[in-house]
């Protein structure tokens, strides 16, 4: 591979590194930048052909590995700390913008009351998982579920470890679908920044620590690993038990599964704004400004707008490589 493909693989993987961030899918990053069918190709072959797959996958992963570590240092250290409602405004653009990759399953289908019932499912259930967690940390529900505390002592809250196992188990089946990010799923459930917690400080607009990383205070070492190690085994369990059963239901029951896909990412963008770690940004005087709200906005029009666009373009291209 040439010096100059090298260095553009490299960049297309530094993309896919932003599906970091909650609400980024990489699938539908993947279509955008040319480099999906690439890289399900490369993976597939590994056994195969290891070392023509490895070289291939190799700048990819590099990219994405350098991208996903400076996005998370940004999240943590600038973008939740200082603008969170802005930078939210545009990731939950870029799922709203992402729409095309599921609608296009439904192109030319004349929906029926079925058809829009499982969409109002999707929705109503995504869309309830932001709004109840959101309801929890303004106290209107009485839950009494502080993950974060959980997080820092999990061995007082053993609950905590069923509720990451499911998420995780979540995060994994919608990571199988395409235009929907774990990542997003994490932070629905109000999860997203304490796992990134575990990892890195959090920071308030002053610049103190609020809440140390298991390698900043050892005593949670213990904790913190073993959570990690529950999430990755639901993630693990996620998909290995559902990736058959989603490949025969996008098989045989491929209109009724995207409907439901359709309705999840519309009731998502809804729980990007409104959930248990949002509470926080709206009660926060920092972070609780107009002109942190006017510009959210504007990212998310914007954002959704070209992602709409780079999508669309994408197929258009895809079309006439299939032509060719």
């Amino acid at each position: 591979m040439k010096a100059k493909d090298w260095f553009l693989e490299f960049g297309r993987g530094a993309a896919l590194g932003t599906g970091i961030l909650p609400g980024v899918s990489v699938g539908t990053v993947g279509i955008i930048v040319n480099v999906y069918d690439r890289l399900i190709e490369a993976i597939s072959s590994l056994r195969k052909d290891f070392k023509r797959s490895f070289l291939a996958l190799l700048p990819i992963a590099l990219g994405c590995i350098v991208s996903a570590v400076a996005l998370l240092i940004f999240w943590k250290k600038l973008a939740y700390v200082y603008f969170p409602f802005i930078v939210i405004g545009a990731l939950a653009g870029f799922v709203a913008g992402g729409l095309p990759v599921i609608t296009k399953e439904l192109r030319g289908e004349k929906l029926g009351f079925a058809d829009f019932g499982r969409i109002l499912i999707g929705f109503l259930l995504a869309a309830s998982i932001g709004v109840l967690s959101f309801l929890s940390a303004a106290g209107i529900i009485n839950t009494n579920l502080d993950f974060q505390a959980a997080f820092n002592a999990p061995f007082q809250s053993w609950w905590i470890f069923f509720v990451v196992l499911f998420v995780g188990f979540l995060a994994a089946v919608a990571c199988l679908i395409p235009g929907i990010s774990g990542s997003m799923v994490l932070f629905i459930f109000g999860l997203y920044n304490p796992v990134v917690n575990l990892f890195m400080n959090q920071y308030d607009v002053e610049g103190n620590i609020v809440n140390e990383s298991i390698f900043h205070d050892k005593s949670k070492l213990g904790g913190g690993l073993l959570i990690i190690l529950v999430l990755l085994i639901g993630i693990f369990v996620g998909l290995i038990a559902v990736s058959k059963a989603m490949k025969s239901l996008l098989e045989n029951h491929r209109r009724g599964t995207f409907g439901v896909v359709l309705g999840f990412v519309l009731g998502s963008v809804i729980s990007m704004f409104v959930n248990n770690d949002m509470h926080g940004v709206y009660v926060n005087p920092h972070t609780n400004q107009w002109w942190q709200f006017v510009a959210g906005v504007v990212l998310f029009l914007g954002v959704a707008a070209l992602t709409f666009f780079a999508i669309k373009k994408a197929e258009k291209r895809a079309l006439i490589s299939e032509i060719k």
